[in-house]
């Protein structure tokens, strides 16, 4: 038998069941795992949120083209004339229709540096519209004569977007072009 004196001293110096808990170094492990896990997650979001914006971006810059285009050649498929004078590769003005009524068009192409604008009016030059404004060359128009009348006009926007140039081109032959 234990004598009370042994039981006393036992009780004291011998840890309580129920006095359980982490010790400070397993504490700073937990702590240091959840970091670096932390650290990776958020890593993982930041690239694809820039990848997300990344592909936006050239969506909109792409669609903005692929309008730009589709308005010229309309407009210029149903031109009677190109002002040979004032049109260069960076300005095209011409006659045509808006809705079966004679307008004169003017697409030009604006700015002293990259990005450049592409700008639309169908005043015959006031009030331009920008259109594009993620043009990576001012050069878009170039013209293809039939003696001394042009018939067909090329259309090439090279399209900038944060990652990369993207290249639009078509030719379009006036139907309606007067060839006197």
């Amino acid at each position: 038998m234990t004598s009370p004196a042994t039981r006393a001293r036992r009780a004291t110096t011998s840890p309580a069941k129920s006095d359980g808990g982490f010790t400070l170094v397993e504490l700073l492990v937990t702590m240091m795992v959840m970091g670096i896990v932390a650290t990776s997650v958020m890593a993982v979001a930041m690239r694809t949120f820039t990848t997300s914006a990344t592909i936006t971006n050239r969506r909109d810059v792409l669609a903005d083209g692929r309008t730009a285009l589709d308005r010229m050649s309309k407009q210029l498929r149903q031109a009677s004339s190109i002002d040979g004078s004032t049109s260069t590769s960076s300005y095209v003005s011409f006659s045509s229709y808006i809705d079966g009524t004679p307008a004169t068009i003017v697409w030009q192409v604006t700015g002293t540096s990259a990005p450049y604008t592409l700008e639309e009016s169908t005043l015959g030059g006031s009030n331009s519209i920008p259109i594009v404004t993620s043009l990576a060359d001012p050069d878009v128009f170039t013209y293809l004569s039939q003696g001394t009348v042009v018939d067909q006009v090329s259309i090439d926007l090279n399209l900038e977007t944060t990652t990369s140039t993207i290249d639009l081109t078509t030719d379009v032959e006036l139907r309606n072009v007067d060839e006197s």
